[in-house]
């Protein structure tokens, strides 16, 4: 039985953890007696015929043999051994308790979706669950001893109530097979369900997939339960850490002795019968081997062991009591006594009122902040140039001088790929379209210092209308396959769509294209034309006045 010490250290104290070293069940005291009083017992006795028994040629060759063992002592690594080894150790003894399946969810799902409070639908259920703990007992019974003690045969467990007769002909009729059967009741499990899904007992097929979904964890976890069993710590890892302890101690029984005139590296001048710090390395070491030989096989009977024979009536009588009475039960709905309650006083009684605390609000919740600096406002930014793109920017700078040499090949390459070239278009201080931009167009930005109002104005004056890049081959223009569409403009595209058109500024040169040569013969191509600079119409960009904006 686990030995629960929880309510003994529920508060730090100056002697918090010292209460516990009193203990006696379930301590270090209980598992290492025995192999300390053979140690001192050993040690007494050696130190005895050291003393009083061995002539002087004994003694000299009993002291080269201390200072021997003393030196093997030394060099044995016998911390890191153990610690490791237990650490593993008790990882797998906890995982071994995770693995134990609990019904409590299958019971609940059970209870929510097989209908019926007649004693059909009642059945129904109960067996159910009673499929699952049989399952468990089967396993259980093949890994534990205090469980195959409280089983011996199947009659014992048909006699608990766990099997009927006709299950048990059942089990004895299967075939001799070498493998264990525990997993036979999943099956009637799921006949059973199934029964009950065509007796309209399960109406929603939802409710079917999630019991099966409870089911299959359960019987994995009873799976897990096995492997554990099977696949054990390998055997050698064990035996290193046990031979490296036992024979630690056993070389230390000669190794840790008084010896006259010795200079060995524990040697002291007190002459010593009990070697004290030698018993407190001892229960160190040997008591963690010890933990490690409790905590290897938690399905036993030592102090630190799981109660499995509990956890098998706890999970029959829980299961039973939702899937059938609770079940039955029906609660009638009733106001709760702060329905009506904003502010809601939960009571404390007089030994818990020490106990309110003021909840969390943040650290800094209760930090003040001058009011002169609570005004918002948009703080200066110089944004650096980034020196990637000055470099590009100067790169193309010096390259108009080959402009005339790339240009046609360009020129070239668009038209056989029908590629609409991106026109940035900036708005004046009149709110008109203007392409291109200042001379200081490349220069760093400068914000801030005017409010709200002067970003909104600065980010109206700077919207830049998106025109779309299309990168593949357009097809004719009577195909009927693809019409050119453009964005709507802002308030000021009539005026902008009239200063292009009315030839009221310098002429620009415009790009053609494929689509634009067969155009030709029309008006209205020539007559209005999207602004390119430095190029020719492109007819993508044409405001087509036979066509609709999309």
């Amino acid at each position: 039985m686990t030995v629960s010490y929880q309510s003994k250290v529920s508060s730090s104290s100056s002697a918090g953890f010292t209460k516990l070293l009193f203990l006696w069940r379930g301590s270090l005291y209980q598992v290492l007696y025995r192999e300390l009083l053979l140690f001192m017992v050993a040690f007494v006795i050696i130190s005895a015929l050291y003393r009083n028994a061995f002539t002087d040629a004994q003694k000299e060759i009993f002291e080269k043999i201390v200072r021997y063992c003393d030196a093997f002592i030394s060099q044995l690594p016998l911390s890191f051994i153990l610690g490791f080894y237990v650490t593993y150790v008790a990882k797998r003894w906890w995982n071994q308790y995770l693995a134990i399946p609990w019904p409590d969810r299958a019971m609940h799902v059970i209870s929510m979706y097989v209908e019926g409070n007649d004693d059909y639908g009642c059945m129904i259920r109960r067996s159910l669950m009673r499929y699952l703990i049989l399952t468990l007992i089967l396993v259980l019974r093949s890994i534990s001893s205090p469980v195959k003690k409280r089983f011996p045969t199947l009659e014992h467990v048909a006699e608990s109530g766990y099997m009927t007769a006709d299950e048990i002909e059942v089990f004895y009729s299967l075939p001799k097979v070498e493998f264990n059967t525990y997993w036979v009741p999943c099956t009637w499990f799921i006949s059973l369900l199934k029964e009950a899904r065509k007796s309209k007992r399960i109406e929603d097929s939802e409710g079917v997939k999630l019991i099966m979904q409870e089911f299959i964890d359960f019987r994995s976890k009873c799976g897990f339960l096995w492997s554990y069993d099977w696949i054990s710590i390998p055997l050698a890892y064990t035996q290193v850490v046990t031979i490296a302890t036992y024979s630690f101690f056993i070389t230390a029984v000669v190794g840790r002795q008084y010896v006259e005139g010795s200079n060995k590296m524990l040697q002291t001048e007190l002459d010593v019968y009990i070697p004290v710090f030698t018993i407190v390395q001892f229960l160190f070491f040997m008591g963690l081997l010890k933990v490690a030989e409790q905590l290897i096989n938690p399905f036993g009977d030592d102090e630190e062991d799981f109660e499995l024979n509990y956890l098998i009536d706890r999970h029959t009588k829980a299961a039973y009591l939702a899937v059938d009475y609770l079940a039955k039960i029906k609660i009638p709905l009733v106001k709760d006594i702060y329905f009506n309650e904003l502010e809601v006083s939960i009571p404390y009684t007089s030994a818990s009122v020490p106990f309110k605390k003021k909840s969390h609000r943040g650290s800094v919740h209760h930090m003040p902040v001058p009011e002169d600096q609570h005004m918002m406002f948009l703080p200066e930014i110089i944004e650096e140039v980034d020196p990637d793109r000055s470099r590009s920017r100067r790169t193309s700078m010096c390259s108009t001088k080959s402009e005339g040499k790339i240009k046609p090949n360009r020129d070239k390459f668009n038209d056989s790929y029908g590629i609409m070239q991106v026109v940035q278009q900036r708005t004046t201080s009149n709110g008109c379209g203007e392409v291109g931009g200042g001379q200081n167009s490349n220069a760093p930005a400068k914000r801030g210092g005017g409010g709200f109002r002067q970003l909104a104005q600065r980010k109206s004056d700077a919207a830049q209308p998106v025109v779309l890049v299309s990168m593949t081959r357009r097809p004719s223009y009577n195909s009927g396959q693809w019409k050119p569409f453009k964005w709507k403009s802002s308030d000021c595209g009539e005026q902008r769509r009239a200063s292009i058109g009315g030839g009221g500024r310098r002429p620009e040169q415009h790009q053609q294209t494929d689509v634009d040569l067969q155009k030709g013969d029309r008006p209205e191509a020539a007559a209005v034309a999207t602004v390119v600079p430095e190029g020719r119409v492109n007819a993508a960009f044409v405001p087509d006045r036979l066509q609709h904006d999309v």
